[in-house]
Order: C-alpha cells, then sequence, then structure tokens
C-alpha cells in the first residue's frame, strides 16, 4: 500500500477510534500530522481546531467528552506547549474526563534521555504528566504507534475514564514505513465498548433492599451522567416513590423541576439523604461536597444502608461502608433494578416524606425568589441573570458554569431540564473553564444553544479563546457577571479575618468586556438593568456571532451569595 509518515499513521489509528476534532496549535514537530489533517481531513471527517492555549484545548476536549459520552484529543509540543496543556489535563483527570493527550518531544537524539545536554525545548514529559493522567507512555518505535494508540484509548474509556498521555519524538511522527506492516482496529475489536450489567444475584438483593426500605433516596453523581442514565432514574424513582438527589456535577439527571427532584443546595436534600433508610449512589464516590458521604449530611453507617453502582470496583466503600455493590455501567444496572423492582411490587405513590421535603424546597425557592424581586436596583444581582436566562434559552440549551462566587448564583437559580445539559469543573474548580467549555459543546452539539455564566474573574483567564471561537464560527453566548473583583476570595477574607478594612489583593481594573468581544469579532451588549437583559440576549442569539455580555452586578452582594454557608461548611468539614 505504499509508505506513509508516522504522522498520517497516528491520525488514521485516531480516525478509527471515531475522533473528529483534533485540538492542537500547530507545530513543526508534529507537522506530518497537520500536513496529514489538511491532506486527508475532509475525507476522514476530521478536523483541526486551533485555540490560542493548549489548557483550553484540553477544556474543550473535557466538555466535548460530557456532553457526547465520547474520548477527545488534544495534541501538544515539546516543552512549553505541553507545559501549558498540563493544567487542562489536571482538570479532565479530576473531572473523569477520556482526554486523549499525544505530546511531542524533540527528536530521539537529543530528547528527555539527553535533557542535561541542554537540548532545547526538551522536559521530561513521561514524569510531569504522569500524576496527571491514568496512564502515559512513550512510543519509541514507528510500528507501535497503533498499539499505543489503543491502550491509549482502551485506559481512558475503562472503570471511571479519563485522562490518557502519549508522548512521541518528532522524528517517529516523521518517519515513513510500509502502511501494510501494521494493523490498525476498530474499538470493538480490542476493547471494551458495551455497557457492563452487574451481577444479577446482586441485582436481586438490591431489589429486595429497595422494596423493603422505609424510605429510599436515589443519589446521583457524575457516574450517572455520563451514563445517560437519567431516564432510568426518572423510571426507578417513579416506581419507587422516592426523592432523586444529586451532586452539582450530576444537575438536570432528572429536571430541577419534578417532584421527585430535590436541589443539591436546599436542606431538603440534606433531608432526603439523610433520613432514607436506603441510599441507592448512582455513580458517585461520596467525595468531599458530599461531606463524604457522613453524618450530619447522611444517616449513620450502622442505620442507613447503602447500595453503591459505579464502573470502578475501587469507589466501592470508599468512604462509607457499602452493603451491596453493583459494579456496571449506571444506565445498564438501573435498568436491571428497574426490571428487578417491578417483578417484586407495583409502582408506589410518592412516598408522605416527599411533601415534607417538596414544603422545604418550596420555601428555599420563595425566599431566592424575593430576594431577586426588585428589578430595578442597580447593580444588578447576579441571580437576575439566570432567571433571565431561564426564560430564555430551550430546555435542552447546555449551561456552562465558571468563576468563583458566581457558580453559587448560578446553581441557586439556573434550572436544569436535561441530562448533560449543565458544564461545571467541580471536582477542580478551575477557574476559566467556562469560555473553552463552552466551545467544547458547541463542537459537540452544533444545532443546540450553548451559553455560559462567568465571573469576571474567571473569564479573564481564557478570555483569548473568542477569537477562537469566532474563527470557527461557534456562536456561544457568554454572559460576564461583573463585580470587578475575584468574589469569592473576598468572601474568604471575610470568614477568616472580618473586614472593616478594604479588601487585599482581590480588585480588578475596570475593564469593559463586551467591547473587548467586539474587538475580536464578537457581538457585544451592556447591561446593567433586569430590563436590559432580554433584548441583550436577543440581539446576541440574532446576531450568529459569539457573544459576550457585559453585566454589572453588586459587589457588596457578591461576597455572600446563596448557598455560601454551605459552601464553607463543606470545605472546612464542619456541619
Amino acid at each position: 500500500m505504499g509508505d506513509i509518515t508516522g504522522g498520517e499513521l497516528l491520525l488514521r489509528c485516531l480516525h478509527a477510534e471515531g475522533v473528529r476534532h483534533v485540538h492542537a496549535i500547530t507545530d513543526g514537530t508534529y507537522m506530518m500530522v497537520v500536513e496529514a489533517l489538511e491532506r486527508l481531513g475532509a475525507q476522514l471527517n476530521m478536523r483541526l481546531v486551533v485555540p490560542r492555549h493548549e489548557a483550553a484545548a484540553a477544556h474543550a476536549g473535557d466538555a466535548y467528552t460530557r456532553v457526547t459520552g465520547k474520548p477527545a484529543v488534544v495534541m501538544a509540543c515539546a516543552g512549553p506547549g505541553a507545559a501549558n496543556l498540563l493544567a487542562g489535563m489536571m482538570c479532565a483527570e479530576a473531572e473523569g474526563s477520556p482526554v486523549v493527550a499525544i505530546t511531542t518531544t524533540r527528536r530521539s537524539d537529543i530528547a528527555d534521555a539527553y535533557l542535561q545536554q541542554g537540548g532545547m525545548q526538551v522536559s521530561r514529559h513521561l514524569e510531569i504528566f504522569k500524576p496527571a493522567v491514568k496512564w502515559n507512555g512513550k512510543v519509541e518505535h514507528w510500528q507501535r504507534i497503533p498499539d499505543m494508540v489503543r491502550h491509549a484509548f482502551r485506559v481512558a474509556m475503562s472503570g471511571r475514564p479519563g485522562p490518557t498521555h502519549i508522548l512521541i519524538p518528532e522524528d517517529i511522527i516523521s518517519q515513513r514505513g510500509e502502511e501494510d506492516s501494521v494493523t490498525i482496529l476498530a474499538p470493538d475489536r480490542y476493547r471494551l465498548t458495551t455497557r457492563v450489567p452487574a451481577d444479577a444475584e446482586a441485582i436481586q438483593r438490591a431489589a429486595q433492599m429497595l422494596v423493603e426500605a422505609e424510605l429510599v433516596n436515589i443519589h446521583c453523581g457524575n457516574g450517572a451522567e455520563r451514563s445517560g442514565a437519567g431516564g432510568e432514574v426518572h423510571a426507578l424513582a417513579g416506581h419507587l416513590g422516592c426523592p432523586v438527589t444529586h451532586t452539582i456535577r450530576a444537575r438536570g439527571i432528572i429536571p430541577d423541576d419534578h417532584p421527585l427532584s430535590f436541589h443539591p443546595t436546599c436542606m431538603s436534600r440534606i433531608a432526603a439523604n439523610g433520613q432514607a433508610d436506603v441510599v441507592l449512589a448512582v455513580g458517585t464516590r461520596l467525595g468531599e461536597l458530599n461531606m463524604w458521604g457522613r453524618p450530619p449530611m447522611f444517616g449513620e453507617p450502622d442505620k442507613q444502608r447503602l447500595i453503591q453502582i459505579d464502573t470502578e470496583p475501587t469507589h466501592i466503600g470508599l468512604n462509607r461502608p457499602t452493603d451491596i455493590a453493583l459494579i456496571g455501567d449506571a444506565r445498564t444496572v438501573l435498568n436491571q433494578l428497574l426490571a428487578a423492582v417491578r417483578q417484586l411490587v407495583a409502582q408506589r405513590e410518592p412516598h408522605a416524606k416527599v411533601a415534607e421535603f417538596r414544603a422545604l424546597q418550596d420555601q428555599f425557592e420563595q425566599e431566592l425568589d424575593a430576594a431577586l424581586e426588585d428589578t430595578e436596583r442597580q447593580p444588578m444581582l447576579t441571580g437576575q441573570i439566570l432567571k433571565a436566562c431561564n426564560d430564555f434559552f430551550d430546555d435542552d440549551a447546555i449551561f456552562v458554569m465558571d468563576g468563583g462566587n458566581t457558580t453559587l448564583w448560578d446553581i441557586h437559580y439556573h434550572v436544569a431540564r436535561r441530562s448533560r445539559s449543565v458544564i461545571y469543573s467541580m471536582n477542580y474548580g478551575h477557574l476559566g473553564t467556562g469560555l473553552p467549555y463552552s466551545l467544547g459543546a458547541k463542537l459537540a452539539c452544533p444545532e443546540k444553544q450553548v451559553y455560559c455564566v462567568t465571573g469576571d474573574s474567571a473569564f479573564g483567564f481564557n478570555l483569548q479563546e473568542l477569537e477562537t471561537a469566532v474563527r470557527n464560527d461557534l456562536p456561544v453566548i457568554i454572559l460576564v457577571a461583573v463585580d470587578g473583583a475575584y468574589g469569592m476570595e473576598k468572601s474568604a477574607q471575610q470568614r477568616q479575618f472580618g473586614r472593616e478594612a478594604p479588601w487585599f489583593g482581590h480588585d480588578h481594573a475596570p475593564v469593559r468586556y463586551d467591547q473587548v468581544g467586539v474587538a475580536m469579532g464578537c457581538h457585544g451588549e451592556y447591561v446593567e438593568t433586569v430590563a436590559q437583559l432580554r433584548p441583550a440576549l436577543e440581539r446576541s442569539a440574532a446576531s450568529g456571532q459569539p457573544a459576550v455580555i457585559h453585566v454589572v452586578v453588586d459587589p457588596e452582594a457578591n461576597v455572600d451569595p446563596p448557598g455560601n454557608w454551605l459552601w464553607a461548611a463543606a470545605r472546612s468539614g464542619k456541619m
């Protein structure tokens, strides 16, 4: 079949994995990959997406995996490109996103092993990336490119998904070899691509426990979201008449306004978690923001039983003793459970406790709404941005959160109505993910509206990606809540020291973010009142361009946003 370069071989391996986007800033160390993409991209239906910073490329890939459930690919060059990429990979690892990173190193005769001799842009990539990924390895021979790609995807998609890393010297990428001397396999020929069911006997025991329970609570984490298990959660909860709670990452697993759904920062959620005699934990390790699954957020382990569903066996009993472990894909296991439960009991009416929890949540929502009643106030409250967005955007729009205290407003006022419709760096809290997450989501679902509500501090980390949005025709809408400060750090100073004196080190110089957007080719809007928001959103959507809406918000109110007490309690371990 003739000679091909290592770059083309790599590209064909990625094509076999179903990859459609390669996020990379073009570089000489992998110019043969770029050459192959230019020549074969249309034929293979593959596209090069060039960001302005490698970390943003990883964030975009991270979001793409969350929306689609498929892996993403990012490339970076030797030395500085790889160093820039690392932060994005650490974020992907924390969130369980299967982003496959491919970095190049200089040619083999001056690369890592010869670092001490002073080669330019040479660094210990394998050692540096190892803590940030599930697996990494170096390609030492042209013919091993397919093997290494397969293993990177195999590990990225197994158990709890996560990022992996391949290191390839530039001479191997440029080297030519016989195409028929290597074998490229489809994913179903070498790794598990079907959904894994749980043990049948364990399913029967779990179903019996659910049916015999006085009150069940289904508590969902990002494993439930990753699996696309919203329909199954909805069906099982409806059959048992039980409350559903979820982590912030699993927002929308069933609609927020569903009668059985209880908000993650409301006392109704804590009551449901704590009062159930059986908790069905779906795809969650019960980590720090779940208070480690311990009292007072959850019940005492010797009294409250736990059924835990997870793809990763090492998550079982990690933070709380587990009574029944169901190892498998959340969606598949919930279907098994639902079938078993239906054989044991007819559909039940909602448990009496659901009405009690609903009363708590109704009061919670009334208090939240009351705080926003003054639509003439200036500066606005950040929550008023979310209320306007709830009314304007489609139910299946993808909502991206980013930015310290802004996310607390987002969590309380945004209404999530679809699974996989909310993207947030929950486990890492990584500032600046909002804009690149939005771009990755729009690449994944170009037919859907994608919008982000971010703070001005977070937005500043990656605002250069506005140009990427314009160049790639990705019309996302970014609403920047501008308080002119690192608001969450003001909250921390308030808790720690009180503040009779001015804030220390947190205020920004004035910036007009709408004008920054216009300078980069975006549509721009400046908003000071609630009345101005809807027309600004309408004009932004009608423009067909990426849009930046600068919204002036109250800096004093932003020091103590809704849910600040719960955030502080979870972070301190004292509730």
